[in-house]
């Protein structure tokens, strides 16, 4: 009876740790990766790296800071992150959303926020949280090709 015991818990202690290890994103290692991930690719217009960043894609509703919203930009800078825990493994996040239009010298920000959650060891955003506090919106000329 020892005998059998021993061997069923050498096999039962050989399969522990068996099976694939699971890899964090580092893009989404925490709710400022998540969010800077979600604008680096609006700058990009990387549509699909957009959708990667939220948790649920259920609602495709446009908000600020979707692909129509942000111009063409050669910096782009995220600031003075504030977080607040909602519960456990969701967070509200406001920061400050700092650009340079393409063919300007001109600095332009705005305050947004953002609700994420954690899924499975990484972030993502859940939902946007009201309206972006934009400034009065100049838009500026760009290249016209005839």
């Amino acid at each position: 009876m020892w005998r059998g015991l021993a061997v069923v818990a050498a096999v039962s202690l050989s399969l522990l740790g068996q099976g694939e290890r699971y890899q964090v994103d580092p893009r989404f290692r925490s709710p400022s990766a998540t969010l800077t991930t979600y604008w680096r690719a609006l700058q990009d217009g990387d549509a699909e790296a957009v959708w990667e960043c939220y948790a649920d894609l259920r609602d495709p509703m446009p908000v600020p800071g979707m692909l129509w919203f942000l111009p063409a930009t050669d910096e782009l800078v995220l600031e003075e992150f504030r977080s607040l825990p909602v519960t456990a493994g969701r967070v509200m996040v406001t920061y400050e959303v700092r650009f340079t239009p393409r063919g300007t010298s001109e600095e332009r920000s705005f305050r947004t926020a953002d609700e994420l959650v954690l899924e499975r060891g990484e972030w993502r955003i859940t939902r946007a949280v009201g309206e972006a506090s934009m400034p009065e919106w100049d838009s500026t000329p760009g290249p016209v090709d005839i």
